[in-house]
C-alpha cells in the first residue's frame, strides 16, 4: 500500500533515531542528565530529508516536475519540438491558441501581488480594460498575448509551471543560511538571492534555462526571464506545497494552478534546432541531466 510522503519521511527519520540510540546510549544523552539533547531545527530537517530521499527512491516517492508550454498535440517528453516560421501566421498561430489555451485558467479582473500569470489572453482590443489586469499584462510583457508571446516576430516566449507539489516540502537555497551555494548556480540568481533576502522577501525556488549542449549555448542567444522586475524563479509563499496544505489534500492532484515563470528568447539562431534544458535550484534535489526531477527539455526551431 502507498504511504503518505510525509509519513515515509516520519517513518525513514524515526528508524534512523533509534538505530543512532541503540549503537551508543551517549548520543542521546550526551550531557549525563539522562534527557535527550535537543537537536537544532535545521539537523532534524536535514534529517528527515535524507531520510524522505532513501526511502523515496525505493518506494515511489514523486519529486516536483517542471512543465513547459506550449506543447504540441503529440507532446513528447524526450523531443518535445516547438517549430514555426515566424513570417507565416499560419504557422505560429496555433503555437500562440496552445499558450491561450493553458493561460485561461489564469484570467482574473483582480490580479495577485505579485501575479501568478498573465491576466488575459485577449488582445487589447477584444478585452475589457481593467486598470490592475493593464499593469500586470506590461509586467509580463512581451509575453502576453498582445504581443502574440512573441511568435509573431520569431523570439518566442515559453512558460514554466511546476507540478506535484503537494508531495514536497522544498527547501531552497538562500544566503541567509549557513549552506553553500553551488558553484555553477548562475549569476543572475546569485545576484537575486543578495538584492532580496530571504529574511525580507521570502524564499524561491530558482530556476535557470540554457542550452542542453555546447553547439545549443551558441545558438540559443539572450534569454529573459519574465516578469523582469521579479527574480527568476517561484515564490514558496505562493506554492501549495506539502508544508502548506492539510494532509487530504495531499493525496491529491494540485488543485490550484502554480505561478508561472515566462522564458523570453531574445535571438534564437534561425534554421537550427536548440536544445534547450530547464531546472530549479534547491537544496533537497540533486541535478541529474537524466532525471526528470525538477527539471525540463525541449527543443526549438525558429525558421
Amino acid at each position: 500500500m502507498y504511504a503518505k510522503p510525509r509519513d515515509l519521511v516520519e517513518q525513514s527519520a524515526s528508524a534512523q533515531s533509534s538505530s543512532a540510540a541503540s549503537q551508543s546510549g551517549a548520543d542521546a544523552r550526551r550531557d549525563g542528565s539522562g534527557e535527550e539533547n535537543p537537536q537544532t531545527g535545521s539537523s532534524r530537517r536535514l534529517r528527515f530529508i535524507i531520510g524522505g530521499i532513501i526511502i523515496g527512491l525505493s518506494t515511489g516517492y514523486r519529486y516536483p516536475g517542471l512543465e513547459v508550454w506550449p506543447r504540441s498535440e503529440e507532446y513528447n517528453y524526450e523531443q518535445p519540438l516547438i517549430q514555426f516560421r515566424a513570417s507565416d501566421p499560419g504557422s505560429w498561430h496555433p503555437w500562440f491558441k496552445r499558450i491561450n489555451d493553458f493561460l485561461l485558467a489564469y484570467e482574473t479582473t483582480v490580479p495577485e501581488e505579485p501575479p501568478r500569470a498573465p491576466c488575459s489572453v485577449r488582445r487589447h482590443d477584444q478585452r475589457v480594460v481593467v486598470a490592475a489586469c493593464e499593469r500586470v499584462l506590461g509586467m509580463w510583457a512581451p509575453c502576453n498575448a498582445d504581443n502574440f508571446y512573441g511568435y509573431a516576430v520569431g523570439k518566442p516566449c515559453v512558460f514554466l509551471r511546476l507540478n506535484n507539489l503537494h508531495y514536497w516540502v522544498p527547501e531552497p537555497y538562500n544566503i541567509s543560511m549557513p549552506m553553500s551555494i553551488p558553484p555553477d548556480m548562475p549569476n543572475n540568481i546569485k545576484q537575486a538571492m543578495r538584492q532580496r533576502p530571504a529574511n525580507h522577501f521570502g524564499d524561491y525556488i530558482w530556476v535557470s534555462c540554457n542550452g542542453e549542449f555546447s553547439s545549443d549555448e551558441e545558438n540559443i542567444g539572450p534569454i529573459q526571464y519574465i516578469p523582469g522586475n521579479l527574480p527568476p524563479g517561484f515564490p514558496t509563499k505562493r506554492l501549495q506545497t506539502a508544508d502548506r496544505i492539510s494532509r487530504i489534500a495531499q493525496d491529491r492532484p494540485d488543485q490550484t494552478p502554480g505561478p508561472l515563470v515566462a522564458v523570453f528568447f531574445e535571438n534564437p539562431r534561425r534554421g537550427v534546432v536548440i536544445n534547450v534544458e530547464c531546472r530549479i535550484w534547491t537544496r533537497d534535489i540533486i541535478y541529474d541531466r537524466s532525471s526528470r526531477y525538477g527539471r525540463v527539455r525541449f527543443e526549438l526551431q525558429v525558421d
